[in-house]
Parts: C-alpha cells; structure tokens; sequence
C-alpha cells in the first residue's frame, strides 16, 4: 500500500515492496518488458536499496526517447539494409537517475532497451569471420 499510495503502479510496488528485503545497496535486476520503463527504473533507483535495472521495453509510453526508436520494416529488400542498426542515448543531468540509457538494436524487428547498468558505453565495430575455404 505504501507505494500505490506514492502514486505506482501496483505491479511496480510489488516489485519495490520485494526490493525492501534486500540487505544492501546497488543491487542489479532484469526485467521483462511488462515492468521495464524510464520511471520505473526512476522509482527502483530512487529506493531505499538503490536497485539498478535493465532490460527490454516496449516502445510506446515506456520511456524510450524518439530519437532511439527503430520502425519495424516490411519489406524484404529493405530489411538487411537495418538489421544490425543499433541506436543509442542517455539522459543526462538528472541526478535522481543518473545514467540511464535507451538503446534500440535491429535484429529481425526492432528491439528496445531501457539500463541504468551501463558501466561504459562505446562503440565497436564488429565483423563476421569469413567461414569461406
């Protein structure tokens, strides 16, 4: 009750209510996209245990900034062009989140992610190995 009385969802404040038995700070838990939004990840950190989440969310009222999100193609032709496509953004200046990080990778459909787990962000560019003999 604690936490719907704050104004949360009852979903999260279950999630927050199991979050008060933790022992110590800075713990890290992975959600599911039913659970994972930017104010979500707010409420977690702003918790008494300081709980850093991640992972993936939906794209519509979750949090993902426009700048990050991927439209999903339907054409064929046009889909190996975007697979692989990766977006990226964190928010800044906000010192009751600090450092949280949307992310959009294009595998087959688009797929986007909400983290306040990131350590270091860059960018790699990968490549396959020829398996050509």
């Amino acid at each position: 009750q604690e936490y719907i009385q704050q104004g949360l969802l009852p979903l999260h404040s279950c999630v927050l209510f199991l979050f008060d038995s933790l022992k110590n700070k800075f713990h890290r838990a992975g959600m599911d996209n039913l659970y994972m939004s930017a104010k979500f990840a707010r409420d977690c950190y702003n918790h008494s245990k300081s709980v850093l989440i991640h992972g993936v969310a939906r794209k519509s009222g979750r949090g993902v900034p426009s700048l990050v999100l991927q439209e999903e193609v339907t054409d064929k032709n046009k889909l190996e062009k975007v697979r692989g496509t990766v977006k990226g953004a964190v928010l800044k200046g906000d010192s009751e989140c600090p450092d949280l990080c949307a992310i959009s990778v294009y595998d087959t459909k688009p797929v986007h992610f909400i983290t306040m787990c990131n350590e270091n962000i860059e960018w790699i560019k990968n490549s396959k190995k020829s398996t050509m003999r």
